[in-house]
């Protein structure tokens, strides 16, 4: 975690709300990092009616944002072929310059998108505190002296509101399914054997670093157990990238699962965890559009700090395991003290209980 140098001061700010009618939102990290955006959108919305609230985000992430009721024009970054050849990123830079937006906020605080932000030409723009003294003075007009992981992240995302004066009345993320989504959802679900008004369960045991993961052995003990006390189908879920992990945990099951990993676009993902009774998962972005979309979610961390990413609903449930190694964020293949040191530590009686209470209060059963 990036730590600050020095006190930065909180910037004043007093701007009529009829000035700010064009604004811009810069979030060009990870899907889960772009769901927690939106309760920064809609405070936005509520205080300037009038506005149009734009966002950028990753090319990759932009699905989970479709349709979303409170934002205008989702802009796309990509990255992979940003990378290859720089110039091909110019042609997205002269058309947000052109929108003449009034207000642009940067979330992201890295280089890229501190120059959209520059080049953007708006007159009022947010960004972070950052090492990077120039970057700082000529990139912002405002600097807002926090960084990311002090506090959950969404508080972190909210804070441009506050600068703003405008009230926060819900800090939890939303997000809009769309009937045509839905659809094609509940079609997928009568193909796999899942009728309308038959209620499941979601696993997701994928995570973007494997030291994230809980053990496929325990998350196939886990669907077994929904199954056989609450008579429920359990799907499997994630991208084809999951497909392994999923057929690991299908492999150590004693039932048959509904094994979907690549089955569901990311734009269909807030469409299927709707329909479900909860989710389970690692620490990954399906917590995150679960309690997006008001669905209960058992969110699994271990070395991260779970403090700046869990889901906060009431309804949702946090399992952690905590060590003072935590957070490491090591890009090794394996981990120094032990593959089962950390995520192995959660134990499959805990993450049930706390499974069981969940199904327990919407089945309406009492076992």
């Amino acid at each position: 975690m990036t730590q600050k140098t020095g006190k930065y001061p909180m910037p004043d700010m007093s701007v009529p709300p009829e000035n700010l009618r064009r604004i811009l939102i810069i979030k060009m990290r990870y899907i889960g990092d772009t769901v927690l955006v939106t309760p920064l959108i809609r405070a936005l919305k509520a205080g300037l009616p009038r506005a149009r609230i734009d966002v950028l985000v990753n090319r990759d992430t932009a699905p989970v944002l479709d349709g979303h009721w409170q934002v205008g024009r989702i802009w796309q970054f990509d990255y992979p072929r940003a990378k290859k050849n720089p110039v091909r990123v110019l042609p997205l830079m002269k058309q947000i310059r052109d929108q003449r937006y009034d207000l642009v906020i940067d979330l992201t605080n890295n280089d890229r998108s501190a120059l959209f932000t520059r080049i953007s030409g708006a007159a009022l723009r947010i960004g972070y505190y950052s090492e990077h003294r120039l970057r700082r003075k000529m990139c912002y007009t405002h600097v807002i002296d926090a960084v990311l992981g002090d506090g959950h992240t969404t508080d972190h995302h909210l804070k441009p509101a506050a600068l703003l004066g405008l009230p926060v009345s819900d800090p939890h993320p939303e997000l809009t399914v769309l009937p045509a989504r839905a659809k094609a959802v509940e079609e997928k679900l009568g193909a796999a054997g899942i009728g309308p008004n038959t209620p499941f369960a979601v696993i997701h045991p994928g995570a973007r670093r494997w030291y994230k993961s809980w053990p496929p052995e325990r998350f196939a003990r886990l669907a077994d157990a929904i199954t056989e006390t609450y008579g429920i189908p359990v799907v499997l879920s994630g991208s084809p990238g999951d497909r392994a992990v999923c057929d690991r945990i299908a492999a150590h099951m004693g039932r048959t699962p509904l094994s979907l990993a690549g089955a569901f676009a990311l734009g269909e993902l807030p469409a299927l965890i709707s329909k479900s009774i909860c989710l389970i998962g690692n620490d990954s972005a399906p917590i995150h559009i679960a309690t997006a979309v008001r669905t209960p979610a058992i969110a699994l961390f271990g070395p991260t700090p779970w403090a700046a990413w869990y889901p906060r609903r009431e309804q949702d449930k946090v399992i952690a395991a905590e060590y003072p190694c935590r957070p490491c964020g090591h890009s090794r293949a394996d981990c120094p003290l032990g593959d089962g040191y950390c995520m192995g530590s959660i134990r499959f009686e805990t993450v049930w209980e706390a499974t069981d209470s969940i199904l327990k209060q919407h089945l309406g059963k009492d076992l």
